[in-house]
Parts: structure tokens; sequence; C-alpha cells
């Protein structure tokens, strides 16, 4: 099979609009199962679409033989849920835009839009149909996120001349450990920059942390200003949408890029702390956020700068609207 595609069969170029029916627009994202970070990428775009949207996982997703004709955008959110997405932009026209969130190797002209972030881009993409790039992922993080989260934290971290440093903290990867013994060194250097800056510390700690990480870190920030808060807490969502909110700076685990793309939407400053050695297409991600101008690697200090916020799922959903029909409404997003 050629790698481009070009033996397979184009999908239909008719696509529902919001011009074909009564019913208001809507989305539906197949989901791989497990693949939290791709559904959250979704959600982001339906988002800025402002569509309501729904979500199947692709291994329990139904072959009809069409969709409701309110569907006019499918996402797919995962290497799992490629199979049944290109089904659906083989049914008979109209039918919706189906886009794809992650490269496609195989037949990747049966989807009518490709995303991938740049630092994902192989050789041979040079013969692939071009796709649509960004910087950074798309974050799903609402300006009604940020302000809930923001007037939830704010009472709980007490004030100091240095500010509010959002931590983010991540955790153990396929090829990287981040241990209680990793993390009591992480702990150890925040403590000593909070000291140094006189600051106050927001935490939020992800589900790839773990129990144990996480009370090496808390025994490491016990005489520390700082309010954390744990993947599993009630509202943890809310609170990380209020550390982004209320940071001044960030400080987050280069093994996240779903954290480092949410930090870069707020046009603050970021320090990147490494765990372990990423692979080749992660450095290529730090390089560019570096050569942006929105991280730096953690060393100890607190610079002061400020950068253009790196906007993927405006973006993205800019590209898709005019194709879509949809008419050019602000979405609800800071």
């Amino acid at each position: 099979m050629d790698p481009s595609g070009r033996s397979s069969t184009r999908p239909s170029q008719e696509y529902c609009t919001q011009r074909d029916h009564p019913e208001p627009p809507c989305c539906l994202i197949v989901s791989a199962q497990g693949k939290i970070g791709h559904h959250r990428q979704a959600v982001a775009i339906a988002r800025r679409l402002s569509l309501p949207y729904s979500a199947l996982v692709a291994e329990e997703f139904p072959l009809p033989p069409r969709l409701a004709p309110e569907i006019v955008l499918v996402i797919a959110a995962g290497r799992q849920s490629l199979s049944p997405a290109r089904a659906i932009s083989h049914l008979c026209a109209p039918r919706p835009f189906v886009l794809a969130l992650q490269p496609v190797l195989w037949r990747p002209r049966d989807f009518d839009m490709i995303w991938a972030p740049r630092h994902d881009r192989r050789r041979v993409d040079a013969l692939l149909p071009p796709r649509f790039e960004t910087l950074t992922a798309p974050s799903a993080v609402t300006a009604e996120d940020l302000a809930r989260g923001s007037a939830a934290l704010r009472p709980l971290l007490p004030a100091r001349p240095g500010g509010v440093v959002g931590v983010l903290v991540g955790g153990t990867a396929a090829r990287q450990r981040f241990e209680p013994a990793d993390a009591a060194a992480f702990g150890r250097a925040l403590a000593a920059f909070a000291a140094r800056h006189d600051c106050v510390l927001a935490v939020g700690t992800s589900r790839r942390t773990g129990p144990a990480a996480t009370a090496a870190l808390t025994d490491a920030l016990a005489a520390t200003p700082h309010h954390l808060v744990a993947s599993d807490a009630p509202e943890s969502a809310v609170s990380y949408a209020g550390i982004l909110a209320l940071a001044d700076a960030f400080i987050v685990t280069a093994d996240s890029v779903a954290m480092l793309s949410d930090a870069a939407t707020t046009g603050k400053p970021i320090l990147g702390w490494r765990i372990g050695r990423g692979k080749a297409r992660f450095e290529s991600f730090y390089s560019s956020l570096i050569e942006y101008g929105a991280m730096r690697w953690f060393d100890g200090d607190f610079p002061r700068w400020s950068y253009i916020p790196l906007d993927a799922a405006g973006a993205i959903a800019d590209a898709l609207r005019p194709r879509l029909g949809l008419s050019n409404v602000a979405a609800q997003h800071k």
C-alpha cells in the first residue's frame, strides 16, 4: 500500500453543515479506550467550535448506515478510533467531516483533515497529504473553568511577595520512572526555590504521579508555603484550572506534553523540570517551546518574561469552522 494513500478510495467530499438541517449542529468524538489525553484534545476542539458533543469508545462503536444529520463533525481521538472513523468517512453523502487527531500512515486520504503536533513529524510525512500542525496540543481548559478554579483556589493560597508559582507534576511514563526518591528531590528543589523567591506554590499532581511519589513530594514541601491538590482529590480539575489562572509562572515536569501545552496557553513563564531523558520527538517539542520563548529549563532562578499564548485548540477550530459551515462565534475560552 502506498503510504500516501493514493491507491485508496477517496471519501465523499459532500459534508453535512449547519445549513443542511434545522437541528443544532453537534460533534461526535470517537475515543480510544484509556486515552484520556487524546479525548481531552477532542473535547477542546468541540468546545472551541461551540459544538455540543457526545463521545463513544472505539471498541463499542456501532457502525450505522448513516449518522444523525445534526452531527457535522466526527473527531477520531486515539489510534483505535481510526478504523471506525475511516468507516464513517465512507458513508453515503452528505456525511460528517472527519478529523483525525494524530499522524496517520495508512490511507491518510480517507480523512478530511489530520492534526498532529509539530514534534510528531517524521520523514515519511513528506510523502503524505498536507496536515494541520501546531506546536502544542489543544487545551480543554475554558474561560469558565479558569474563573471557577480561580474563585475556588484563591482563598487557599497564602499571600507572598513573590507571588504564586504553579507546579504541574506528571510522573512515570513508558520509558521513564518517577519514584518517591525523584519526587523528594523535586520537592527539595521546589522548597529552596520558594524560600529564595518568597513565593507560594500551587501544586497539582496527575494520575501518573502515584500515591507514593505524591506522599514524598508532600513531605518535602511540609515547611514550605504551598497548597497541593492530588489528581484523585474531589474537584481536582477545578483546582488545576485555578492553578493555570492564578499562577504568575509555572514549573512543569517535562514528561507531560498536555501540562506544558496547558501552561503555554497562558503566556506566562514556564520552567521545565526533566524526568529522565525524553524521546527524540519530545526533545524536539522542548526545543520548539524554548525557541518560541515559552519555556526555559529550571535552574533555581525566577526570570520574568511573557510571550504570545499558544492556542492550538483555537487554531484548529479556526481552520475547521469555514469547512463546517459554522458561524464565526467567539468561543468561551481564554
